[in-house]
């Protein structure tokens, strides 16, 4: 459901990502390396934030630079720190991930609003929200579309004890039949979700360290 092929993106002239190459099934996959090699680099690269220097990337079957639109409509992407826009209040931001996605705000969404403890928020500014609402804000959003592959950069830093076991359950239960593939150093997080660990240096033995 994600492969990508001869990935490589450089940052004035140092490689971070050289020749990077995987095909994820359907499951929670946890990326893993040391600070700095480049996890993050690639999530963004995946997600379409960041445009790679070279290489290819399939999302559903979706050829990201053939039918881009069609392919990030099947994607979702959380960074660790959150984007959110500070004037737009939560459920703008919500109602601005469906627009982009062409879908609407789902019950499901919604009901995931409510156990993140976010209802009360909607109408608060992003800016005027702690960075753990904002976190969790971006979370929930996620699940707008019903998307095939989900990227998420340290998805469990911030977060309180309740919201974290939320995230335990919903990405356990989207990984039976999506991609859910997370950068992150809590390995017991990671445990709980079920994730499989793949070693970063492991997608292309000829990646070099930024």
């Amino acid at each position: 459901m994600l492969r990508f092929e001869h990935l490589s993106k450089s940052y004035g002239g140092r490689q971070v990502l050289h020749d990077l190459r995987h095909d994820f099934a359907c499951g929670a996959w946890a990326l893993r390396g040391p600070n700095g090699i480049g996890k993050s680099t690639l999530l963004r690269v995946l997600a379409g934030i960041t445009e790679p220097d070279g290489g290819s990337i399939w999302v559903d079957g979706m050829a990201m630079d053939a039918a881009s639109g069609a392919a990030k409509a099947r994607l979702a992407y959380a960074p660790d720190e959150c984007p959110a826009y500070p004037f737009m209040t939560g459920r703008e931001l919500l109602d601005f991930v469906a627009w982009a996605k062409r879908c609407s705000v789902s019950p499901e969404v919604l009901g995931i609003v409510e156990r993140f403890g976010l209802a009360r928020h909607l109408g608060t500014r992003c800016g005027a929200m702690s960075l753990g609402t904002q976190k969790k804000l971006m979370l929930a959003a996620a699940w707008i579309g019903t998307p095939a592959v989900l990227l998420f950069d340290e998805p469990s830093n911030g977060l309180d004890v309740d919201a974290r076991a939320v995230l335990i359950d919903l990405i356990a239960d989207k990984s039976r039949h999506a991609v859910v593939l997370m950068s992150t150093h809590d390995q017991v997080f990671a445990q709980a979700v079920g994730a499989n660990i793949i070693e970063f240096d492991a997608l292309c033995a000829s990646t070099i360290h930024a």
